[in-house]
């Protein structure tokens, strides 16, 4: 199927190639924000978007983590033992089950985090500076649509 451009040109639009770009995309962002803020740290995006995940919160059974992280139970497994050798995070068992872990930030890993939001932030909002604010609403409720449609289709 071929799907044709907007605003009234006829050259088609290539899915394969939208999905290239928007991968390229993330993935530059991502590149981006480990330079300039979490490099510096000796801190990986996944290690991030886990300590982040845990924070926002506060204690989280590792299945809802590694889901909400994009990331499977055994690579999970595998960054929670780093942020633990380091102090950041702590397992322990679920309250109700303890067939299940559940993480919680140390004092030391609630610190970084706290320090790493705003620089991760302004490091997101100057790779995103390169859209004008109109283009920026545009691009969000699109990737918000794409999401949704993607969740609701499993």
């Amino acid at each position: 199927m071929t799907v044709t451009a907007q605003r009234g040109t006829s050259e088609p639009l290539n899915p394969t190639e939208t999905v290239l770009h928007l991968h390229r995309a993330a993935n530059a962002v991502r590149q981006h924000v480990e330079q300039v803020v979490l490099r510096p740290r000796q801190l990986t995006w996944t290690g991030f978007v886990v300590l982040r995940t845990v924070w926002a919160n506060r204690r989280m059974e590792t299945r809802h983590v590694a889901e909400q992280a994009g990331i499977s139970k055994a690579t999970l497994t595998g960054v929670v033992d780093t942020l633990s050798g380091r102090g950041l995070v702590r397992r322990d068992a679920h309250p109700a089950d303890g067939r299940l872990v559940v993480l919680q930030l140390t004092r030391k890993g609630q610190r970084l985090v706290r320090e790493l939001l705003p620089e991760s932030q302004t490091a997101e909002a100057f790779a995103l500076s390169y859209l004008e604010p109109a283009q920026l609403a545009i691009v969000t409720t699109a990737l918000r649509g794409l999401i949704d449609h993607l969740e609701r289709a499993r």
